[in-house]
């Protein structure tokens, strides 16, 4: 070869690797097989409501009949290592919006009413005045952005919500209908222009899976083509209170009344994800649209979801940090992107990773003012496990609810977990991938893996707001 024609041949090769570089800075570390061209996806986040482990049939139940999300876990994903960040309801979706762990912006337990917000030492809504949230970070990077079904981040009406609070949209939604949260909702199946108080309402009991998926339909069609779109849809269901219809009992006729009542409401909330996810499809929008489901918590451990409600194993249930209460259904589907039927069982994952990693999606910088506690784990969207760098950290101030009423703090690294009482006297370690069930405390084993694990809590605490 010439001279010349290698200094050529150089002189593209080194333009070429200019150009891969300035392509990774600009995608903020998203592994660039998870793209499609330059396109930002499309966003569908659907959260449910109390919905355990072990209350699909993809994830090992046998009498619940969920065909709908079980055939979206066979054509994408599903991961069994999923945690929330509370075993109840506010904490974890502020954890949502924030990439935060809640105790960060006091959300100890679920939004109430004023005086039991003040004998928890919680604000009575939501920090509206932080420098980013989720739906505003994707409003900024050009997403049209809303969110359908349950909010409960402050509001909805007396006597649980104070009518103070913000409506949605001051977090960076285009378009929002909730309930437990201020603004426009609905009054049975029908919209209604402003906030109510509706869990006497049977007829939305009924069908709030239904409204909810309608208004997100609805959303889809109005935006279609316009610019990428990215949609909390929040269900109730399987939250009480729980009224089914006697048409959504009949599969499930010559059960305990409490499998009749909660199997009726998942399989109706199935149905109705199943909606979404067919319009999608027929909408074309399979190939640029990343679908996300979880549910907020574990299953209660009262009412119908005492008995019906499944962990699939797992110890402890709602309110609980044990895994049962912080380990939900994740599962995520996107067409030639993330692979078809598979189990991921080693990705340690987090709903403080939601934020970073739908930020990279939508190819936009976080301020770098702005320290998040969750990691981007876009590598499971390219079909690679994520290796968690950071610790996750729990806590739980009111032991009295607990079925276990000892555990106040934990901490997962690695494949360890550790959990503890308020004076770190009494403590449990377990070595999860080995044990996911929490039967085996190694905690005398492992006294200097104990001590770094409260060293970690300890400067954690200390971080947080008094």
């Amino acid at each position: 070869m010439s001279f010349i024609k290698q200094i050529a041949l150089l002189l593209v090769t080194i333009l070429m690797c200019s150009c891969n570089d300035a392509r990774k800075a600009t995608v903020s570390n998203v592994e660039t097989e998870v793209l499609s061209g330059d396109s930002q996806p499309n966003i569908i986040f659907i959260f449910a409501d109390d919905w355990g482990y072990g209350d699909l049939g993809v994830y090992g139940n046998s009498e619940i009949e969920t065909p709908n999300l079980d055939k979206m876990a066979s054509e994408g994903t599903r991961f069994t290592q999923f945690h929330v960040t509370s075993g109840v309801c506010s904490p974890s979706r502020a954890s949502v919006l924030t990439g935060h762990f809640p105790a960060r912006h006091r959300v100890h337990g679920h939004f109430a009413g004023n005086e039991v917000n003040a004998k928890r030492n919680m604000p009575n809504y939501l920090n509206d005045s932080l420098p980013v949230y989720l739906p505003q970070i994707m409003q900024k990077a050009g997403y049209v952005t809303a969110h359908f079904g349950k909010w409960h981040l402050g509001g909805g009406g007396k006597p649980h919500g104070d009518p103070l609070a913000p409506e949605p949209k001051v977090y960076g939604y285009d378009e929002t209908r909730v309930w437990n949260g201020n603004g426009p909702t609905w009054k049975g199946d029908q919209k209604w222009p402003t906030t109510r108080y509706m869990d006497s309402d049977t007829l939305w009991v009924q069908s709030s899976s239904r409204i909810a998926v309608d208004e997100t339909i609805d959303f889809i069609k109005r935006n279609k083509g316009k610019q990428p779109m990215f949609v909390n849809l929040w269900l109730k269901d399987p939250h009480t209170p729980l009224w089914p219809s006697e048409k959504q009992r009949e599969s499930f006729k010559g059960l305990s009344p409490s499998k009749e009542t909660y199997y009726a409401v998942l399989k109706d909330a199935d149905f109705h994800v199943g909606r979404l996810l067919s319009f999608i499809s027929e909408m074309g929008l399979d190939d640029n649209t990343l679908i996300v489901f979880s549910s907020d918590n574990g299953p209660a451990g009262w009412g119908p979801s005492k008995e019906a409600g499944s962990t699939a194993g797992l110890k402890g249930r709602k309110v609980d940090i044990f895994q049962g209460g912080v380990v939900v259904p994740f599962i995520v589907k996107w067409k030639h992107h993330v692979e078809e039927n598979k189990v991921d069982s080693t990705s340690v994952l987090s709903t403080v990773d939601l934020l970073p990693t739908f930020a990279s999606l939508a190819q936009t910088e976080l301020p770098s003012d702005y320290s998040i506690d969750g990691e981007n784990i876009s590598s499971i969207l390219a079909n690679n496990s994520f290796n968690r760098t950071k610790p996750l950290f729990w806590e739980w101030r009111f032991p009295k609810e607990t079925t276990n009423q000892w555990a106040q703090g934990a901490v997962r690294k690695g494949k360890w977990k550790l959990l503890f009482n308020d004076n770190l006297k009494r403590e449990a370690l377990y070595d999860i991938s080995k044990d996911p069930f929490e039967k085996n405390s190694l905690a005398e084993s492992n006294k200097q893996l104990v001590n770094e694990f409260k060293t970690l809590w300890k400067a954690w605490k200390n971080e947080l707001p008094k």
